[in-house]
């Protein structure tokens, strides 16, 4: 079975998910850097390639490719939430909290490598970003598949996560 059918047939099974169960379905794909080559794309009007997999009314599969040094705009989901796997490289996820209708105020970053996963909850105002010369390669799983999602502008405003 190619990788891509795995992706179909996991998929295909999901009804309603919860972010745990997108959770749990990328990590049974057992997704390697060989699996997912034929599925990176380069930039096309975005600073990132993005490259759809697979999409059921449910759900949506897709593979993310960051070159080096590059990120994606502050955004959320719209009413998506989901989950990512990081395949190859280096990916930085900032986390924002939305300051009015179009801005975001910085709140706080994860460093994932190869092999790690990061979940996107409903409602996340986040930014992806490559730190490295390297290419990022990462695939992700939304559900409901993705629409409606916004983007934000950064403002200086600083977000404490915790207090003094």
């Amino acid at each position: 079975m190619t990788f891509l059918q795995r992706v179909e047939m996991a998929l295909s099974a999901l009804h309603k998910p919860t972010l745990r169960e997108l959770r749990e379905t990328l990590s049974a794909l057992l997704c390697t850097p060989e699996a997912i080559a034929p599925y990176v794309t380069e930039p096309d009007g975005l600073p990132y390639g993005r490259n759809v997999l697979f999409r059921t009314e449910e759900a949506e599969a897709i593979v993310v490719h960051l070159p080096g040094h590059t990120e994606t705009y502050i955004h959320d989901h719209g009413a998506s939430f989901g989950c990512a796997q990081v395949v190859e490289g280096v990916l930085v996820n900032s986390i924002y909290r939305a300051v009015g209708e179009n801005e975001a105020a910085f709140a706080a970053e994860t460093r994932l490598s190869a092999g790690q996963f990061v979940l996107a909850p409903p409602g996340q105002v986040h930014r992806m970003s490559n730190p490295t010369e390297g290419r990022t390669v990462s695939l992700h799983v939304y559900a409901p598949p993705l629409s409606g999602a916004r983007t934000y502008s950064p403002t200086d405003e600083y977000v404490l996560d915790y207090v003094i």
